[in-house]
């Protein structure tokens, strides 16, 4: 009787070897290893002038040189409301000047760009993504505190805020006056 018990081990220990290590196959088959690179296409960027005149007066113009954005420039919507008016107004805040040139877009086709300019009298908050891919579009926000320095005790001071989204395209050329 002593005898059948080792062998009774070796066969328990043999099928727990085999259970383990059929469930380790499996998993290497099903592709759950974390270890493996996940294959995400990079965004086609060719070289050129891009840009589109919106139907509002917005519109947004840059170059791309080798995956980078320079020259950019656009002109957005905002609405405005003066700390003593009962009613807020439309106008325009044209950014770019002070864009950050140069930069790079990243392999999944989205620049994301945030600074400070003034325009138009007003110092905005400005950030700007420009998305490459199936639809090329460009997004962008200014924000513009209100600012009471420099303004007499009788001045009113306004805050102005506006978003944008348009679909651009390759080859733009802004039309001649």
């Amino acid at each position: 009787m002593l005898s059948s018990a080792p062998s009774l081990r070796r066969e328990v220990v043999a099928i727990v070897a085999v259970l383990v290590l059929g469930a380790v196959a499996c998993l290497l088959a099903t592709g759950v290893s974390s270890a493996r690179p996940v294959n995400r296409p990079t965004a086609v960027v060719p070289n050129g002038t891009y840009g589109v005149l919106g139907p509002r007066g917005e519109y947004v113009v840059f170059t791309v040189r080798n995956r980078k954005v320079r020259d950019l420039n656009f002109n957005l919507q905002i609405t405005c409301q003066a700390g003593d008016a009962p009613t807020s107004e439309q106008r325009y805040f044209g950014a770019g000047a002070q864009a950050p040139q140069g930069r790079t877009i990243p392999a999944n086709g989205k620049l994301i760009l945030n600074w400070n300019e003034r325009a138009e009298g007003r110092y905005g908050q400005v950030s700007a993504e420009i998305k490459f891919g199936v639809r090329d579009v460009f997004n962008s926000s200014v924000i513009v505190p209100e600012d009471r320095s420099g303004l007499g005790p009788e001045d009113a001071a306004e805050s102005c805020d506006g978003v944008s989204s348009l679909r651009f395209h390759r080859g733009f050329e802004s039309p001649t006056p």
